[in-house]
């Protein structure tokens, strides 16, 4: 595991310091990774007889890190774990954050922020979630969770580094690097996948659920959640293919579309992973904010860099933010400015 910013002693040093008086505020992005995260957090802070006393799932927004500070402020937290969040992408409100509590952070996204004391970053391929496994599964017993570790690690593309592979493969030993996605590993990660995406905005309840089928040790309990959200993506995978721009010169496809469940990122995912040289673009209502609007983008080519890619396709719009991975990334910004976000991306790429 590569740490690319931050100490591993500081975490320690955090984590050992909390005590069971203190109250403790968990952060973390409402994609699989961050609630896995939030999940091991959860389990290490119970092991040392802590209660959390507040969650927030958040998605990238502007402003994002404000609405925190008000929560938690209001619960009287003092102590914040933020996990899988590009903090760079609202940094400004960030720092009010970290003047405000005691804060540490866990991440694995790009970024240009100078490296800090309480704030721990790898490399893109070593999710979250698979390095607060490896920081903590010598004091804790977190065995339980290894499925829920390699699940994630799949969807976030953890396999591209070989050690990663290897130590999913240690677990599943039936794995093929070419046809990961196939694998039964594959299909348990889109079991833990698929009420994050069918209960939407709403991950704390996704978080719940995840955390209640790692109890009764059952992941096909999540199946019903699974049968509803695949009917949507090959409807709307279909669309997409049929109805999506495409500017050959540029090898993007570019698509706007409502959508009743968060599938974007999924049918990009898929989309690129057959024609890897291509960069697919997916916007999409956000649900909780009727005049704005939510970006998916992959390019598995390595040649395109997606996270620069949304900064420079948010650039010039209000109260805007892009940013992610190389591979993939996401933005948000108000409706209305749709085509000029679309024109940026063309004069961009």
């Amino acid at each position: 595991m590569e740490f690319i910013s931050g100490e591993q002693k500081y975490f320690f040093e955090f984590l050992n310091n909390l005590k069971k008086k203190d109250r403790v505020g968990i952060v973390s992005h409402t994609d699989l990774d961050g609630i896995s995260s939030a999940i091991i957090a959860e389990k290490v802070l119970k092991d040392k007889k802590i209660k959390p006393k507040s969650f927030a799932f958040i998605n990238y927004e502007k402003g994002v890190f404000q609405k925190v500070k008000k929560k938690f402020s209001a619960k009287k937290i003092k102590k914040i774990l933020i996990f899988d969040i590009n903090i760079e992408s609202d940094y400004e409100n960030f720092k009010e954050l970290d003047q405000a509590f005691d804060v540490f952070v866990v991440d694995h996204h790009p970024s240009s922020i100078a490296s800090q004391t309480n704030i721990l970053k790898t490399g893109s391929f070593d999710c979250t979630t698979f390095t607060l496994f490896e920081l903590l599964k010598k004091d804790f017993n977190l065995n339980q969770l290894k499925e829920l570790v390699c699940a994630t690690m799949l969807v976030e593309y953890s396999f591209k580094s070989d050690s990663n592979f290897s130590f999913m493969k240690e677990n599943y030993p039936d794995l093929i690097l070419e046809d990961i996605f196939n694998s039964t590993l594959g299909k348990i990660s889109s079991l833990f996948s698929s009420p994050i995406t069918y209960f939407g905005g709403k991950a704390m309840k996704a978080f719940l659920v995840i955390k209640k089928i790692i109890k009764k040790r059952n992941v096909n309990l999540l199946l019903k959640y699974k049968k509803i959200i695949e009917k949507e993506i090959a409807s709307t995978s279909e669309k997409f293919v049929k109805e999506a721009e495409y500017y050959p010169e540029k090898n993007l496809y570019f698509y706007y579309s409502p959508l009743k469940f968060g599938v974007s990122s999924i049918i990009v995912s898929e989309l690129s992973s057959k024609q890897p040289e291509k960069t697919f673009i997916f916007v999409s209502d956000i649900t909780n904010k009727p005049d704005f609007v939510k970006v998916s983008s992959r390019n598995n080519s390595g040649k395109i860099d997606l996270n620069t890619l949304m900064k420079k396709g948010v650039e010039g719009l209000k109260e805007a933010m892009g940013g992610g991975h190389v591979a993939a990334s996401g933005a948000s910004f108000m409706k209305k400015d749709l085509d000029k976000f679309k024109q940026n991306i063309l004069n961009a790429l």
